[in-house]
């Protein structure tokens, strides 16, 4: 298995050469202490078919190598590899690319086995990082399911959705602007949204785009 290695603490990178090098299972390919040496390594052609990446690099965050690779090297399976585990590190990494999550404690045998879960299209995380992800998808399942919205507040946020003004959308609904902004601060609420993307997002999401037939 060729493994690219990022990681700014040159003994961690020590650390993994001696555990994993004599295992004969691994051969660590690229072993970068910044995200510019990882990228520029990989631009000058570097084969690796999986990576470990650490989040917090000294010159920009790992999040930025694990979306510039995922572009690049889709075929690549990319790993955070860090010593946090907060949720908010652990969602933006998977939302980044990342297709497993495992801290810095992770014992050799476990590290390896990971690693060949990886390659072979599974999604190896830390013990309590997967707790945590399972624990964050029972909150959003206990969540309350968005008041429904009502059909001229669906006509609203279609309308914007795709693009238009509040003035072109209140043209086109025969309303004014104010009663518009009016809908869109019901819309915002009743979806828990802050934004037009997130609510055009809702509504691409809940198939409100499909105009056929209207």
């Amino acid at each position: 298995m060729r493994l690219l290695v990022v990681d700014d603490d040159a003994q961690v990178r020590r650390g993994l050469s001696e555990v994993l090098g004599p295992t004969k299972q691994v051969s660590i390919v690229g072993s970068c202490g910044s995200a510019a040496e990882a990228l520029e390594a990989v631009a000058r052609g570097l084969e690796f078919e999986v990576a470990l990446i650490d989040l917090h690099l000294p010159d920009r965050p790992g999040n930025e190598v694990l979306r510039s690779l995922a572009r690049s090297r889709p075929q690549a399976v990319l790993l955070a590899f860090t010593q946090f585990d907060d949720a908010e590190s652990i969602f933006a990494a998977l939302e980044s690319g990342a297709s497993g999550y495992l801290l810095k404690t992770t014992s050799p045998p476990r590290l390896l086995r990971a690693l060949g879960e990886a390659r072979d299209g599974g999604a190896p995380m830390t013990p309590s990082v997967a707790r945590k992800v399972v624990e964050s998808f029972r909150q959003r399942k206990r969540r309350p399911v968005p008041f429904a919205l009502s059909e001229r507040e669906s006509d609203v946020l279609r309308e914007l959705a795709m693009g238009r003004s509040y003035a072109d959308t209140g043209a086109k609904l025969g309303i004014g602007l104010g009663t518009v902004q009016t809908h869109v601060k019901n819309i915002y609420r009743k979806l828990e949204v802050n934004s037009r993307e997130e609510a055009a997002d809702w509504a691409a999401t809940h198939g409100l785009l499909d105009t056929t037939g209207r």
